[in-house]
């Protein structure tokens, strides 16, 4: 048995659409026998509501970048939080940019101009709440400002970061409670299925993406991943589905 851990916005989810290799590939891979599951800063309700026309059933659930670990049953395994003045006083630190909170699997947003198409409920401030942690803080930067994602990033983790983890992801940055990472919740799992080192596989395409591609033995990325992610990874594809098809042949 093998289990694969994906990355989900870029690498499983397009456009809010999956592609159809992939989502095959995925159901023949666990009817083989072997276990697939997401590792994203998503929340479950980001992560179901776009899987629902594909009828995916995954097996275990690494949500808001390791902060919250869930079985195939949806039960906790893990779960640890943001303390709300935290949260705020590094909203206001980064003053003025879009920003969103999970909190009790809903996300709330104060952004500069609303966008209905987009999930979540919009605040005029996050002091609306009224809550003293959430689960997790995300700030958006628009899809040309990669550097300034990154200087902000390490900003906060050096102002931060005896509190919080923050990790870019492309444009956006996620920050969940100290000690979570996507690397950290492979592990979790791993222990959780009692897998060897050898059993156990991640694909991912950003920067958010390194604490598991740098945890494991066996990792994947992309072909259009950032040449910084993939010198992280062993194996470079083109598709989630040749990840797949690439497993079940070391597997001969």
């Amino acid at each position: 048995m093998n289990l694969l851990a994906s990355d989900f916005d870029n690498t499983l989810l397009f456009d809010n659409k999956m592609k159809e290799r992939d989502v095959k590939a995925i159901k023949q891979f666990q009817e083989n026998g072997h276990l697939f599951g997401l590792c994203t800063g998503r929340s479950l309700e980001g992560v179901m509501t776009p899987t629902l026309p594909y009828d995916i059933q995954y097996d275990f659930y690494i949500l808001l970048s390791g902060a919250l670990i869930l079985n195939k049953d949806k039960d906790i395994i893990l779960e640890k939080k943001i303390p709300m003045p935290i949260a705020l006083d590094i909203v206001h630190f980064l003053d003025g940019i879009d920003a969103s909170i999970v909190y009790h699997d809903q996300m709330y947003k104060v952004f500069k101009e609303k966008d209905d198409s987009h999930r979540g409920t919009y605040l005029h401030s996050f002091e609306e709440l009224n809550t003293n942690f959430i689960n997790a803080l995300s700030f958006h930067f628009q899809d040309n400002e990669l550097d300034l994602a990154k200087q902000a990033t390490d900003t906060i983790n050096k102002k931060y970061g005896d509190y919080i983890e923050a990790y870019q992801n492309n444009q956006h940055i996620d920050l969940v409670a100290k000690g979570c990472s996507k690397g950290n919740g492979i592990k979790i799992i791993q222990d959780y299925f009692q897998l060897k080192d050898s059993q156990v596989h991640v694909i991912g395409d950003s920067w958010n993406d390194l604490p598991m591609l740098d945890v494991v033995e066996k990792s994947y990325t992309f072909t259009y991943a950032h040449e910084d992610v993939q010198q992280h990874a062993q194996t470079i594809v083109e598709t989630l589905a040749d990840c797949i098809e690439d497993i079940e042949n070391l597997c001969k």
